[in-house]
């Protein structure tokens, strides 16, 4: 008789309206936005598991949070978009932090300082900007980068450009001719030249850029995803992090050592 008082009293407490289940025991999934074509920030490596920088990042936080990462797979354009539907709880995909996306989204103090990059084939013969007059360019839709060469197309005098799907895809065009150059975030191109000894980075933009994840305006979970990351700095976690993925430490004055505030 008691197992059975017990057995409904237990039914009573998860469909009573009165009775809500705590809120932290509904989101034990921390849902992720990514595009899973950004070497070394985030890709599925041969045996099908999400890995890179901020996959490692993610995988801290969430279980800091006391959650469980799951990640969502979108195109990079699709993401903030998406945030705002709210089909993630944050984004982590290398997203610079800039004054237009802050007005519609929080974000998180930034971990990793960057710049734009322009990378050819060697045997383009284009040795500078001023190389790509009426040359076609390819970028991912919905950067940082994007943004830089609408502003620019007139001063260097592209003939067009064409829409890449990250990085792989975008030098792959430049291997089959589709577009002469590709202007991406200087460390991802870095690190895939490391596999693509017939590319060259020509040229450097220093934008002041830095990346931070992204949630939703007023999100619950973004000072505590904040006090993590600045954790992660603090106690050599992110350091590890970058030592793993690129092969040397952080520069100390970059935001991937130091604590910083949120904007």
């Amino acid at each position: 008789m008691r197992r059975a008082v017990a057995g409904v009293l237990a039914c009573l407490w998860l469909v009573l309206p009165g009775l809500a289940i705590p809120a932290h025991a509904q989101q034990a999934v921390l849902r992720v936005g990514t595009f899973l074509d950004n070497q070394p920030w985030a890709f599925r490596d041969r045996g099908g598991e999400v890995v890179g920088f901020e996959a490692d990042m993610i995988r801290r936080i969430a279980r800091d949070l006391g959650m469980t990462p799951q990640f969502v797979a979108k195109p990079f354009k699709a993401l903030l978009p998406g945030l705002a539907a709210g089909e993630f709880d944050i984004v982590a995909c290398s997203v610079t932090i800039t004054a237009a996306r802050q007005r519609d989204f929080d974000f998180t103090q930034p971990y990793y300082d960057s710049a734009e990059g322009v990378a050819v084939l060697k045997t383009a013969g284009i040795h500078s900007l001023m190389g790509l007059r009426g040359r076609v360019v390819a970028v991912t839709p919905g950067t940082t980068n994007e943004a830089w060469l609408r502003q620019n197309a007139s001063r260097y005098g592209f003939a067009g450009t064409v829409e890449a799907n990250g990085v792989a895809d975008a030098l792959d065009d430049l291997s089959r001719g589709v577009a002469d150059a590709y202007f991406g975030d200087l460390p991802a191109l870095l690190y895939a030249l490391l596999k693509r000894p017939e590319l060259a980075v020509i040229a450097r933009t220093e934008t002041g850029d830095r990346y931070g994840m992204v949630l939703a305006k007023g999100s619950p979970l973004t000072g505590p995803v904040d006090r993590t990351i600045g954790l992660m700095k603090e106690d050599g976690t992110l350091e590890a992090i970058h030592e793993r993925w690129f092969g040397q430490p952080p520069d100390p004055a970059s935001s991937t050592r130091r604590v910083m505030p949120r904007f």
